[in-house]
């Protein structure tokens, strides 16, 4: 492995072939420089991840924050270079661009996602990974899926080592699910089509993350704190804490879905596309106008959410608040104790605590918005308090 410098070279080289802004090939180098140092200081002179991540350890970079994980990111893409050519573009950066070759690849595999009725969103997710992966495959030089190799995946797999845990998940299980469909479709190598193989898992057998009111209300009392939008983030955390709405129903809440006079939501779920009435409390109803009136920058868009930076649209499709969800926790002292710290777990809370207030389940799956009333039973395992006198004493067999 070569040096921090010359690491730092060859990833800069990438950065301005890729397009990003002078500002940004900055930042990524002020980190390096710093990573530089700390390697001279510990005289180091072939660094590796595990170098990386004792850095970023000593810099303080191993939280949720937006710098932590910036540190890491940046530490990371050096050694993506150094083994690839290239790293992972950022998913903020918008569309990438479909390589001209794979035109045809690209436009019959959204047909086939189209004609299974999935929903919008998950189209448009499926779609954005393919052409991430596309555009990799082009840029090492492939041409058609028949010449594709296991090699090529691979290193596509290894440029994604610096994203997020749930990220690398997410465009794995997408590369199984497209490598089969390019051995149907394009004549790809039927060995690709077993690179990823199915593990079949029990889903029931996972408990959803959970965390009780008291934990709760002190991740809502550091809502905002430290953050550019801090009247925009209470009203996330309280949608989500108070009533279990999903992020993308967060996302998608409009001013005419707001009735002030009866005090109501009347969304149409992301989700599902069903409509779902839900009661506004009057502590989540004081924060959107709290926000409205205060915060939120006054453009002329339907969308209660818009970025504070231009443009000045709703939420991007990949934010699913969870550095504000895991940022309110840290700052609580809540441990995760193993549990997740997403938007998700908030919903996920909302359902035990009134599971634990003698509500009924068809009440609590309507106010979620469940389909299916087995979704809802799942949270059943969860409420351990109302079980255990219920169990059996173990008998005395001495």
């Amino acid at each position: 492995m070569s040096d921090v410098s010359e690491l730092a070279a060859e990833a800069a080289a990438f950065m301005v072939q890729a397009g990003y802004s002078h500002g940004s090939c900055a930042a990524y180098q002020r980190v390096w420089d710093q990573f530089g140092e700390y390697c001279a200081g510990h005289e180091i002179e072939d660094p590796d991840r595990e170098t990386a991540a004792g850095f970023c350890t000593a810099a303080g970079a191993d939280g949720v924050e937006q710098w932590q994980v910036f540190h890491r990111r940046a530490v990371g893409c050096l050694f993506d270079v150094a083994e690839t050519g290239r790293f992972a573009l950022r998913a903020g950066r918008g569309r990438i661009q479909l390589p001209e070759v794979f035109t045809a690849e690209y436009e019959v595999y959204a047909a086939w996602l189209s004609g299974r009725g999935l929903a919008k969103a998950t189209v448009r997710g499926k779609t954005g990974m393919l052409r991430r992966f596309l555009a990799f495959l082009a840029d090492s030089g492939v041409q058609e899926m028949a010449s594709l190799r296991a090699l090529d995946v691979s290193n596509y797999a290894r440029s994604l080592a610096s994203r997020a845990a749930s990220s690398r998940a997410g465009q794995l299980y997408f590369l199984r699910e497209y490598l089969r469909f390019a051995v149907r479709e394009h004549g790809a190598d039927p060995a690709l089509g077993a690179m990823f193989p199915v593990i079949v898992t029990d889903k029931d057998a996972v408990l959803p993350s959970v965390y009780r009111w008291g934990e709760v209300a002190g991740a809502l009392a550091e809502a905002g704190n430290g953050s550019e939008s801090p009247l925009r983030d209470r009203v996330v955390m309280l949608l989500a804490s108070v009533l279990g709405m999903r992020s993308g129903d967060i996302k998608g809440l409009r001013f005419d879905q707001i009735d002030w006079a009866n005090r109501r939501l009347s969304l149409i779920l992301h989700k599902s596309g069903r409509r779902l009435d839900l009661p506004l409390p009057e502590e989540c109803a004081l924060a959107i106008i709290d926000y409205w009136k205060n915060e939120r920058r006054q453009v002329e868009d339907p969308h209660l959410l818009v970025r504070q930076r231009a443009p000045h649209q709703p939420p991007a499709a990949g934010n699913h608040f969870h550095q504000v969800v895991a940022g309110c926790f840290d700052r609580a002292g809540v441990e995760a104790s193993g549990r997740h710290r997403g938007l998700h777990s908030l919903r996920h809370s909302v359902a035990v605590g009134m599971l634990e207030a003698g509500t009924p389940y068809p009440v609590i799956g309507a106010v979620l918005g469940h389909a299916d009333a087995n979704t809802t039973r799942r949270y059943l395992r969860v409420n351990v308090a109302d079980l255990r006198p219920l169990a059996l004493e173990v008998p005395d067999v001495r």
